[in-house]
């Protein structure tokens, strides 16, 4: 009777996934972006609710609580981290025009450069206390040390600490902390090591404070695990042993894992992902059954040390907002979130969304979203969109189509720009959809991107928490080639795991070698393998009596054809081997499976919804 919870924060919604004896259960609330503690309180007690449980006795039958999260991501979005100050070497301009992120994470003013060392290349003492003291009088509430080779390099950063240790000691009343830059990165590229020292001293207070908030609301309520923060290498580790730059698309990543379980489940050797949500829009690629990373990320275009998945934002969600760009109708990249929100939602908000086009155009339908929890106001959705059609010329619907019509044509463009430039034809792809509004538009886009099959599972609106579901507790450590010292990285990894609370024999140890910038790097993995999901007792307890008679029917406005009554079928009445022929809308709790005029949809033994493009609707 163990349980395993799985959590994703995104941009609108906060998503749970729960699996208990064979059977998964979905979550789905509100993120209260004013602090996320508040809906991953409401996730946990919505499982419980799920369960039939009360929180305290569902959390001393869990095995594993897995949390992806927004909040690395919103720190630097939303420009929340503290005032920093840099101390650097005389390496500091960057070769090529590369930028530093100085100006996305330090004020310009708070930048100190230290371009002298001593003879011993350790930081002149002067020097260095005075730069200390100009940070702070100018306000610095974190100093990063990042030293390049003409500054003593690692060397000198140590020094450094010494140095201000010896001045400002932590017994002192608001002593600010000092991040060295080689205690983040190996690297040695200059840029990239400042960049990324900086990035996490910046999203490191918001992250230590929520996450230790989370685990503590968790421990209050009985649970005696530690909670696991899913980092966007694809690996999870405790909060305490977690950096905070890893917890930067640590959501995405999610989706990804997702997506890499999906892949090998199906024995696909190319699977694109399609991560709608309220928000955004990602797309990314699994090949070989492993997801695509960049060797080297960038955050907000900046190039940190460290990898991050290969994902495309393309932004583009339910609740991204259709404005006039003189006469052309656009949609996003601004978003109503998720609060105010759509103006559907009835939380204040009053411009038109993709969401409010849905509502106009009787997609998503009041009795229908969120299994009718959540009160969906039709005519707030019909004046917003008035917004639109005024200038446009045209009535309320036809605004809605247009809105709908445009986040299809243009994300369809560019999801198939972006797939031919990574070597994917998309008439061959095979696409995941799932968030919120994968579902949803998934066929619309594909049908633009020249893309004909599309999969999206009972569990796409959660599906990243899914994914947070098959994540490894896992440990990294990368070195160059020539400084590959195995036992000395041994000893550092089964301490780490020590420190997550393993024995060295319940670790895995693997070393891979790869070459990057002209240099060969050795990287030494540690991995202990949490409680996964068995996607086949998912599907068998998802198996239903195949009926494919509606449940009714509802006016939609489709192209080409226009307003027809569309047959409305129940997602839990549809077991496998259902097929149904577009125009049809396919209702469950989270999310409404729109089938166009032109495509069929086929429930597989896995309990996936296959839709598939056969061409235009024949009369």
């Amino acid at each position: 009777m163990s349980i395993t919870i799985d959590i994703d924060t995104g941009g609108t919604f906060t998503d749970g996934f729960v699996f208990r004896d064979g059977r998964a259960h979905v979550v789905k609330v509100l993120t209260t972006t004013h602090d996320l503690a508040v809906c991953f309180t409401d996730v946990i007690e919505g499982a419980a609710d799920a369960l039939g449980t009360t929180v305290s006795e569902m959390l001393r039958d869990t095995v594993s609580v897995r949390y992806a999260t927004t909040v690395g991501t919103n720190a630097v979005i939303q420009r929340r981290g503290p005032r920093l100050g840099l101390i650097a070497g005389p390496e500091l301009p960057a070769e090529d025009g590369r930028d530093h992120g100085i100006g996305l994470f330090v004020d310009a003013e708070m930048v100190r450069r230290r371009t002298a060392a001593d003879a011993d290349g350790a930081p002149e003492r002067e020097g260095m206390l005075s730069a200390v003291r100009e940070l702070l009088d100018d306000g610095a509430r974190g100093i990063v040390a990042a030293l390049g080779q003409g500054a003593g390099g690692e060397a000198g950063e140590r020094s450094a600490r010494e140095l201000f240790a010896e001045h400002y000691p932590h017994t002192c009343l608001d002593t600010v902390p000092l991040l060295l830059a080689s205690e983040i990165t190996s690297d040695r590229d200059d840029a990239r090591r400042t960049a990324t020292a900086l990035f996490n001293a910046y999203v490191h207070p918001d992250v230590a404070d929520y996450l230790y908030r989370a685990e503590d609301y968790l421990r209050d309520q009985g649970y005696r695990r530690p909670l696991m923060v899913v980092h966007n290498d694809g690996g999870c580790a405790r909060v305490a042993k977690t950096v905070a730059a890893k917890t930067y698309n640590s959501g995405p990543m999610a989706g990804l894992l997702g997506g890499r379980a999906i892949a090998r489940l199906y024995g696909l050797d190319t699977l694109v992902t399609l991560d709608m949500g309220g928000t955004s829009l990602d797309i990314g690629i699994v090949r070989g059954g492993e997801v695509s990373m960049l060797a080297h990320g960038r955050v907000e275009g900046v190039e940190v040390a460290f990898p991050l998945p290969d994902l495309v934002p393309l932004g583009a969600g339910g609740g991204s907002i259709a404005w006039l760009d003189g006469e052309r109708l656009r949609v996003g990249p601004r978003s109503a979130g998720a609060k105010p929100g759509p103006a559907c939602f009835g939380f204040g908000g009053e411009e038109p969304t993709v969401t409010d086009a849905d509502v106009v155009l009787g997609i998503l339908r009041p009795e229908a979203f969120m299994g009718g929890s959540m009160a969906i106001d039709v005519d707030a959705a019909r004046r917003a969109l008035l917004r639109v059609a005024e200038p446009l010329g045209c009535d309320v619907p036809e605004a809605a189509w247009q809105v709908r019509a445009t986040v299809h044509e243009v994300m369809g463009e560019r999801l198939a720009g972006e797939l031919r430039a990574r070597g994917v034809d998309p008439s061959s792809a095979t696409v995941l959809a799932f968030g919120g509004n994968g579902a949803t538009h998934c066929a619309g886009i594909a049908q633009a991107a020249g893309i004909r099959d599309v999969m999206t599972l009972p569990f796409s609106p959660v599906f990243s928490a899914f994914g947070a579901s098959t994540a490894d507790v896992r440990h990294r450590y990368e070195v160059r080639a020539e400084e590959y010292d195995e036992q000395a990285l041994r000893v550092r990894a089964l301490r780490d795991m020590r420190g997550e609370g393993f024995d060295g024999n319940e670790v895995q140890l693997e070393a891979r070698r790869s070459q990057r910038d002209g240099t060969e790097w050795v990287a030494l993995e540690a991995t202990r393998e949490l409680p996964h999901v068995d996607l086949g007792l998912i599907a068998a307890a998802a198996s239903a009596d195949v009926v494919t008679e509606p449940e009714g029917s509802c006016e939609v406005r489709w192209p080409d054809v226009g307003v027809v009554a569309t047959p409305i079928h129940r997602r839990d009445r549809l077991g496998a081997g259902a097929a149904l022929r577009g125009p049809a809308l396919v209702d469950s709790p989270t999310t409404t499976c729109a089938v166009p005029p032109g495509w069929t949809l086929v429930v597989d033994d896995y309990g996936a919804e296959r839709l598939s493009f056969e061409g235009e609707e024949q009369a």
